[in-house]
């Protein structure tokens, strides 16, 4: 069972959430990992579930023709993070489908008993709630971040300006000095002696 957790934890599928909507409703699908793997889906009033434990698992992986159950568990993460998720209202069971074309997964989740209910709607809350406040801990720690790095750029750039303007009043102040003997039109060659015209014996 521990090996069978870890693929679950591995895959980070055990902790996923989407919201939908279909027609009118909305519905919020998620995942839970306790002894077995569950898929959800809630209404905000009423609660579908289907558990997973490794056997089943692995039935509903061989239906789907899935090479592999990371395969398998690889697909439900993308259909999530994708959003290619759809659901289906039949009597008291809600079908899932997870993904696009003849590779879609589908489920059937049934509905929850009373106090069931209660309890899922309850830790969905709590959940939601720490995530949302995770979230904004690490966005206010990114924008600090970057308000670091914007005052570091801008100071550098700052120095960076002063040093060339520097150089320049320097070289303006400094010319080159003039070489002895060197032409002034084309400063790389002597300059040539005037002609004396031809002497004679």
């Amino acid at each position: 069972m521990s090996s069978f957790k870890d693929s679950i934890l591995e895959a980070k599928v055990g902790n996923l959430h989407r919201l939908i909507e279909n027609g009118r409703q909305k519905y919020l699908i998620f995942t839970k990992m306790g002894k077995s793997l569950s898929l959800n889906a809630t209404d905000g009033i009423d609660v579908w579930r289907l558990d997973m434990d490794e056997k089943e698992l692995e039935s509903l992986r061989e239906l789907s023709e899935t090479s592999s159950n990371e395969a398998f568990l690889l697909k439900i993460r993308k259909g999530f993070t994708d959003g290619d998720l759809s659901v289906a209202l039949i009597g008291n069971r809600i079908t899932l489908t997870i993904g696009k074309g003849p590779s879609a997964l589908t489920f059937d989740l049934y509905e929850c008993k009373a106090v069931e209910k209660r309890t899922e709607l309850q830790d969905l809350l709590f959940r939601l709630a720490s995530s949302s406040t995770k979230l904004e801990g690490e966005l206010a720690a990114a924008n600090k971040t970057i308000e670091n790095l914007k005052s570091q750029t801008a100071s550098a750039s700052a120095g960076a300006s002063a040093m060339d303007f520097g150089s320049k009043r320097e070289s303006r102040a400094k010319p080159m000095p003039k070489k002895v003997g060197m032409s002034v039109i084309n400063p790389g060659s002597k300059k040539r002696k005037a002609a004396t015209g031809i002497e004679f014996d």
